[in-house]
């Protein structure tokens, strides 16, 4: 398979500096105001950045009443009335997983993104760069739906260390200017160079990844070569890999970063140069303004709430509100026929709970919580008559995205948006070590990370300053017992975690693929297991509640305290 990223998808220095001049001379008289929180002088120049990452749903969350796309045009034309020249970024992930997305393959994402400038034409200030998940099919076969949907897109890819195969008859992945490795526009009267930074994806058989730190340099260096007055990375990297990116490069990397991958908000400066995320499902946007006067590049920035209740949220745009429910509607009727259910399918009941259900991502992927819990002991359940001692799961597999209420329903629509994937369970033989490693690693990416494990029949202590784990011991029925590096243990996981041939694993790796042979219940999905396990409860209902498998702090109990 040839590959040409430099021909292809590249723009010449030259061509970029061109692009600058012009950029720079039609925002000369662009007028922009200081924020708020920090005082500024008013012949220095401003730029204001609008950024989200990982949106899988165009409606939002708990029934459209948190985040959603609708939420996202409100702003950005709330921001624009005093900033024209607004840049909005996406740091990646919207084509999967969602519910949607396995009827449509990303293609109602596009739709409504599309939409967010309120025109039909193509966005010159939407900038958007791959995150993993936009590789979630991986075979050469299936790369027309992401060609498909780069075609669809009336707005520009980033994607600096990403370099897409030409089909077989040699044609280009993309139509010039679609995919760029980076970019010179301009907003406040700053020339600010963008690229983008994708996570290196496993087994895509029509793109390759370069190292994202080797990248940043060369793309840096360009950009400034090129007339960039201020770089921006738009990333889509575990945050640990954004820090080191600042930390290795220093002045040859960008002034600022904007990221994606980790789901929960959060901002890191490292040597005077900045790292922003916003939350997930478009929870939270980042509005970031850019100062540069005569000294450094200075960086402010909020992270906006988007949603009902929230402070200064605003109301969703009608135009796109519109056209995110007609897809909405599409969805449930396509999905109900295909089933050869009533129309109303999704809103069947499958079971309630009496007890808060947590499974918003910013708990799931971080802390014990009640969902994870009870999801857990039903996997060790169903594999305990085939020995099971204990079970993980790793929270990226669930995906609801938000809490229910004591007393709420669980419908078949809040099942099918809990997992966005296939998970197939498996018995596995490991030793106490390996489980040992298990937790560190779930540890590793605190918080905000899908490799975050819900576990069941067994505990540890989370020192979150450290991000170690400590303490680890296997619950059994005589009590907690400390877990010896040799002793073999039968754990049950989900198919990610230990099927290198579906994706990198979440780095659990170490982890054997070689299930125990025998078990009925081998391969029965998770999904099924949940449906099931809701049913039995009825009429009563699931009554789930932390026990303190995963200590953190000195509150709540701990049982991995022996």
């Amino acid at each position: 398979m040839a590959l040409d990223p430099r021909i292809r998808q590249l723009r010449s220095v030259a061509a970029q500096a061109l692009l600058a001049l012009g950029f720079a001379a039609l925002a000369a008289c662009t007028s922009t105001a200081p924020p708020a929180s920090r005082p500024l002088a008013s012949k220095g120049r401003t730029a204001v950045l609008l950024a989200i990452n990982d949106v899988y749903r165009i409606e939002g969350v708990e029934g459209g009443k948190q985040g959603g796309l609708a939420r996202v045009r409100a702003l950005r034309r709330e921001l624009e009335r005093e900033h024209p020249d607004l840049l909005v970024l996406h740091a990646g992930d919207l084509l999967y997983p969602s519910f949607a997305s396995r009827m449509y393959n990303g293609e109602q994402m596009i739709s409504v993104l599309d939409q967010l400038d309120g025109s039909d034409q193509r966005d010159p200030r939407l900038f958007i760069t791959f995150g993993n998940h936009e590789f979630e099919k991986r075979k050469k076969k299936d790369s027309g739906i992401l060609a498909a949907r780069i075609a669809q897109s009336q707005f520009t890819w980033l994607g600096g260390n990403v370099m897409l195969a030409e089909s077989d008859d040699g044609r280009p992945f993309a139509a010039p200017g679609a995919v760029e490795r980076s970019v010179l526009v301009t907003s406040g009267g700053i020339r600010i160079g963008l690229f983008g930074l994708t996570i290196p994806t496993a087994d895509v058989q029509y793109a390759e990844f370069a190292g994202p730190n080797e990248t940043a340099r060369e793309l840096t260096a360009q950009l400034r070569k090129a007339g960039a007055e201020v770089v921006v990375a738009l990333t889509h990297l575990n945050a640990a890999d954004d820090r080191e990116l600042l930390e290795t490069l220093g002045a040859e990397g960008p002034d600022l970063i904007v990221g994606g991958h980790d789901h929960e908000k959060m901002a890191f400066e490292v040597g005077g140069r900045w790292a922003i995320k916003a939350d997930a499902d478009a929870r939270t946007a980042s509005v970031i303004k850019i100062r540069l006067d005569r000294g450094p590049v200075e960086v402010s920035y909020e992270h906006r709430p988007l949603g009902e209740g929230q402070p200064r949220s605003p109301e969703p745009d009608p135009q796109v509100q519109t056209l995110v429910s007609t897809w909405q509607a599409r969805h449930e009727k396509e999905f109900c026929a295909g089933k050869s259910a009533p129309a109303n399918c999704l809103e069947e009941v499958y079971g309630r709970t009496l007890t808060v259900l947590e499974g918003e991502e910013n708990k799931i992927r971080g802390h014990e919580t009640s969902l994870g819990d009870w999801i857990a002991d039903r996997m060790l359940e169903t594999f305990a008559p085939c020995g099971a001692q204990v079970a993980f799961l790793n929270a990226g597999t669930l995906r609801l995205n938000q809490d229910l209420a004591a007393g709420s329903t669980l419908t078949r629509r809040q099942v099918e948006e809990l997992f966005g994937f296939p998970t197939p369970l498996h018995l596995i033989r490991m030793n106490g070590k390996l489980l040992q490693q298990t937790a560190d690693q779930s540890v590793y990416g605190w918080p905000g990370s899908g490799t975050w494990l819900q576990i069941a029949g067994w505990a540890f202590v989370h020192d979150s300053g450290g991000k170690a784990a400590t303490g680890l011991v296997r619950l059994a029925p005589s009590g907690a017992l400390p877990v010896r590096p040799d002793e073999e243990i039968l754990a049950v996981t989900g198919d990610y975690l230990v099927n290198p041939e579906i994706g990198d694993q979440d780095g659990y790796t170490f982890l054997p693929t070689q299930e125990v042979p025998g078990c009925p219940a081998s391969g029965k999905d998770i999904k099924d297991v949940v449906i099931e396990a809701l049913r039995a409860a009825e009429p009563r209902g699931i009554a789930p509640r932390t026990e303190g498998r995963i200590c953190q702090g000195t509150e709540g109990p701990c049982l991995a305290k022996r």
